[in-house]
C-alpha cells in the first residue's frame, strides 16, 4: 500500500489523511482520503493491478466515458495503478436488500446501463461488449445512475450472457435463492426487453439463451465455492426454465 500512496501524493500533490484496503479478489484496491494543496479534502480509489498492465483498462474507461457510459474518471495512472475518484453510492450487492431505494427505478437504471454497454463496439446486431466479471460489487448506484467499476478485461457476447450471469449472481448471493430474488431477476429481464432498440421496437431477447448462461454461471460458482458446492449443485438441479420465467 505504501508504494501506491507515495505515487498518489507525488502525482497529485496531496497529503494522505486516511487510507484503507478494500475487498477485491483479483487486485489490490485502496480507499484514500487526502488533503489537496487548496486545503480541500478529496477521496480517491487506487486500483493496483497484480497480473497485467493498466493500459488496456485505462483506454477502455476513457473510450466508454466518451460514449456517455457511466464509469469512473481516470485521474492518473502508470503501468501498475489507476487513481480514480471515490464514487459515493450503494453497491448492487447491497442495493438488493436496500428498501429505501425504489426497486423499479434502480432496475430501470441498471438495465439502461447494461444496454448502453452492449451497444458499444457492436460486432453485429447480436454481439457486443460485455462485462467479463459480473460480480455484484462491480456495479455502484449513486442514487440516480449506475457506474461499472471493473474493466480490467472485457469480452464480446450476446446481451443474454450478461443478463443470465447477473441473475445467477443475484440468486446465489446471500441471502441465497429466496423467492423475492426470482422476482427481481424477472423484473430485470422484462425491463431490458422494454428498452427501445435502434429500429424503434423493443429489444428482443432469447430467453433460452439467458437460461443457458444463468446455468453456466451457476456451475462456475459451484466450481469456485468448495464450501457451497453441494448446495449450489442441488439448486442447479432444482431450477427449471418454466418456473423461473413463469408463463409469459
Amino acid at each position: 500500500m505504501e508504494d501506491c500512496i507515495n505515487k498518489l501524493e507525488q502525482a497529485l500533490g496531496v497529503k494522505t489523511l486516511h487510507s484503507e484496503k478494500r475487498f477485491s479478489r483479483r487486485n489490490n484496491v485502496y480507499f484514500v482520503e487526502a488533503m489537496t494543496t487548496g486545503n480541500r479534502t478529496q477521496m480517491y480509489i487506487i486500483k493496483e493491478n497484480i497480473n497485467e498492465s493498466t493500459g488496456n483498462e485505462v483506454f477502455l474507461l476513457n473510450a466508454l466515458k466518451k460514449q456517455g457510459i457511466m464509469v469512473p474518471d481516470v485521474i492518473w495512472h502508470d503501468n501498475s495503478i489507476i487513481v480514480m475518484p471515490y464514487i459515493q453510492g450503494v453497491l448492487l450487492a447491497d442495493l438488493l436488500v436496500d428498501l429505501e431505494v425504489e426497486e423499479e427505478f434502480w432496475i430501470g437504471e441498471f438495465v439502461k446501463w447494461l444496454h448502453k454497454l452492449h451497444r458499444f463496439m457492436n460486432i453485429n446486431s447480436r454481439v457486443g461488449l460485455c462485462m467479463s466479471d459480473l460480480n455484484l460489487r462491480n456495479f455502484i448506484f449513486d442514487g440516480q445512475k449506475f457506474f461499472g467499476l471493473d474493466f480490467e478485461s472485457v469480452c464480446f457476447y450476446p446481451p443474454e450472457r450478461d443478463l443470465g450471469g447477473i441473475c445467477a449472481f443475484i440468486l446465489n448471493n446471500d441471502p441465497m435463492f429466496v423467492n423475492w430474488k426470482y422476482r427481481i431477476c424477472n423484473s430485470l429481464i422484462r425491463a431490458y426487453e422494454n428498452i427501445p432498440s435502434g429500429d424503434g421496437c423493443t429489444t428482443k431477447l432469447d430467453r433460452e439463451a439467458i437460461w443457458f448462461y444463468l446455468i453456466e454461471e451457476m456451475k462456475a460458482a459451484a466450481g469456485r465455492r468448495e464450501g457451497q458446492r453441494q448446495y449450489l449443485n442441488t439448486k442447479i438441479e432444482e431450477l427449471s426454465y418454466s418456473s423461473f420465467f413463469g408463463d409469459d
